[in-house]
């Protein structure tokens, strides 16, 4: 068996998690969840929400706003001409 393994939450059809669960890790519209074996004999598995990947300019902006310090911003210099 698999290490680790991946599971689509959709936003229809979510009736065998708990709403508390999906409110709480932010699954409440869907996304997707890894899911790892306990190996305790019960054929237990732990579910843990993936964050999404951030894309773009919007993704780039929550990245930045995320530093402990302002970003400075570059120097600007003059580029050769051929």
């Amino acid at each position: 068996m698999k290490e680790l393994d991946t599971m689509t939450v959709s936003k229809v059809g979510q009736g065998t998690l708990p709403k508390w669960w999906r409110d709480a890790s932010g699954l409440s519209a869907g996304g997707v969840v890894e899911v790892r074996p306990m190996r305790d004999g019960k054929n237990s598995i732990v579910l843990t929400p993936k964050p999404g990947k951030r894309r773009g300019a919007l993704g780039l902006l929550k990245l930045f706003s995320r530093c402990p310090t302002p970003i400075a911003p570059p120097e600007r210099h003059s580029l050769p001409f051929k």
